[in-house]
């Protein structure tokens, strides 16, 4: 009989090791060969799936949102109302680990590419987008009193907190370990957070 290919797990497993090729050579440098060789397939696999290496970069890029949306998910799954819980919470987005950092570096790459290619401009609106609306809901599940504009205010500040962060412990990763980024986001968020949720 026919070997069967489940086709969606074996694109993401394409996905998956352009990845691991653009964290390690950087996204101009990510050819098709390697990701092929990363992914144990022939280079006309990756081509079946992928009609080019733009297509396989932004699939490379939906799978990396597609982690980092189920990790907000599961980072504020469920009500707190406690505002060290949500700050530690939040502080999982930073790259205070070796995958966390990978993570960190591709965004990066894509950041650079988006640039000057507006299909990667749209696609990185409308996942920022995304994000921010994930936050405003985890606030309101966490603190039921504050109103929608607050919340939405809040998401705003939150990633822009996460990202400013990011993007130094991405840069000078031996300046900011794990419990330095930690520290600066509650020094951050902690007067922001306790100042709306007591409604002041």
């Amino acid at each position: 009989m026919p070997k069967q290919v489940d086709h969606e797990l074996q694109r993401q497993s394409i996905s998956q090791a352009a990845l691991s090729v653009i964290a390690a050579q950087g996204l101009e440098a990510a050819r098709l060969r390697d990701v092929a060789e990363a992914a144990g397939v022939t280079t006309g696999a990756v081509t079946h799936y992928f009609d080019g290496k733009d297509a396989m970069l932004e699939a490379a890029l939906d799978e990396i949102v597609r982690q980092m949306i189920a990790e907000m998910d599961a980072a504020w799954d469920g009500p707190t109302q406690d505002v060290g819980a949500f700050i530690d919470s939040a502080a999982q987005f930073l790259p205070i680990d070796a995958e966390g950092l990978q993570g960190w570096r591709i965004w990066f790459a894509f950041w650079g590419r988006a640039i000057v290619d507006e299909r990667l401009r749209a696609k990185h609106r409308a996942y920022y987008a995304t994000f921010a609306a994930r936050t405003d809901e985890a606030l309101r599940a966490a603190f039921p009193g504050l109103t929608r504009a607050t919340a939405r205010s809040l998401a705003d500040a939150i990633i822009a907190a996460i990202d400013g962060l990011g993007v130094r412990a991405t840069l000078e990763p031996d300046a900011w370990p794990p419990k330095r980024q930690r520290a600066a986001l509650r020094l951050l968020l902690d007067p922001m957070l306790t100042h709306a949720t007591r409604g002041e």
